[in-house]
């Protein structure tokens, strides 16, 4: 048996990343119901309901992609016949060569964009380090134990940052802005520095990352964009809490993000800094007047959701477009008494099933089924039989 997929890759990446119009909208619309059911203080939650949506609108199309192309199964074959190709391709082909295409550059682009903290990172780390007061290194000890960190955090000094900023997951690093960092108060040091010990123990440097590559491969979609800034803002809540759980002054956790805010400045997305999420917002929570969450849908994703479920009824496929074609034969030449050919195919409403033998007397017996029920080969059957044939190479 060998398997020969219904589509071609471009046509299947075509058609996936189309569908991925309405499938992101939809994983956005229920990230945004189950958001308005949990309480805005059960930040840990919020964030993991929003990050498994986000990662969801990426394994859509990638499966959507493997059920059309049959990607990594054995005997693929990489072509496909034209009449298998959906409805808007096949009548608009420089789609599929576009599409695909437009996707790759802008994957690209993204990704080389996101890679921006990775380049902050590795250009620190080759910075000299400086010894830092033995004062700090003592707080970040016993504010690791009590946020039950077992691993070893470093602490490295960051000339032209504004804001402490955590890296790296098996063996964190905080880098610390001097000299503004020596201009806090103690009781705002412990606080921010509890905050980014709060992003190593949720290992948060996993989670940004993972978050960053799905923004690239979904970067055209405005959900994926949407949904990112909602994670993020709950990251940053999430760690408020383990914070505030560890230094027990909420106002000081508050007053050093005032601080950090009025010197603040844009940072890659791959960088974990104090200062990220709405300053305001934050300020308020911290401050115990968070307002109740919303409790609807934003009318934007609705209306997404609705053109993009009318796009995919305009690529649904006909019932008897194959999916899946499977030969099998005991010669590879002409047929011979005993010998026979057989050829299933699958389709999205039918199951077809042909066979051909040859007996003793050297007369071809043939059995056509559908759906398991015999039915005579008509010459519409014949026909289907005669092209089928052709494509996979049976003669």
């Amino acid at each position: 048996m060998s398997p020969v997929g219904a589509y071609s890759v471009p046509s299947a990446a075509a058609y996936a990343l189309l569908h991925t119009l309405w499938q992101g909208a939809l994983l956005a619309v229920i990230a945004a119901v189950t958001l308005s059911l949990v309480p805005p203080r059960r930040a840990a939650a919020r964030h993991a309901v929003g990050l498994a949506c986000l990662v969801a609108m990426a394994i859509a199309p990638i499966a959507t992609f493997m059920v059309y192309a049959r990607v990594g199964l054995p005997g693929l074959a990489p072509t496909s016949p034209a009449h298998t190709t959906p409805l808007l391709l096949r009548s608009s082909d420089w789609l599929v060569v576009a599409v695909p295409l437009a996707w790759v550059l802008g994957a690209t682009a993204m990704l080389a964009r996101q890679l921006g903290g990775w380049r902050v990172v590795i250009a620190l780390s080759r910075r000299p380090a400086h010894v830092l007061p033995s004062s700090w290194l003592c707080r970040v000890d016993v504010l690791r134990h009590t946020l039950g960190i077992a691993r070893v955090v470093t602490l490295r000094p960051a000339t032209g940052t504004v804001s402490p900023f955590t890296a790296r997951t098996l063996r964190p690093v905080i880098w610390l802005p001097t000299p503004l960092w020596g201009r806090l108060p103690p009781e705002q040091q412990d606080a921010l520095l509890a905050h980014e010990l709060a992003h190593v123990r949720r290992l948060d440097w996993v989670w940004n990352g993972l978050q960053s590559l799905v923004e690239a491969l979904v970067f055209f979609h405005p959900a994926v964009w949407w949904l990112g800034r909602r994670v993020r803002q709950e990251r940053e809540h999430a760690c408020d809490d383990l914070a505030v759980a560890a230094c027990g002054d909420a106002l000081a956790l508050a007053e050093a993000l005032a601080t950090l805010e009025r010197q603040r400045g844009a940072g890659p997305d791959l960088v974990l800094a104090a200062h990220g999420g709405a300053l305001l917002q934050r300020v308020t929570r911290l401050l115990g007047s968070t307002p109740p969450a919303p409790r609807r849908v934003p009318i934007g994703l609705v209306i997404w959701l609705g053109c993009g479920a009318a796009l995919a009824s305009q690529l649904q496929l006909p019932a008897d477009v194959l999916i899946n074609v499977r030969v099998d034969a005991s010669t590879d030449g002409p047929l011979t008494p005993g010998a026979f050919r057989e050829l299933t195919a699958d389709a999205f409403a039918t199951h077809r099933h042909y066979r051909s033998t040859m007996d003793d007397h050297g007369r071809v017996v043939e059995l056509y089924e559908e759906n398991g029920q015999p039915r005579p080969i008509d010459p519409s059957v014949r026909t289907w039989l005669n092209e089928l044939t052709s494509t996979v190479g049976w003669r």
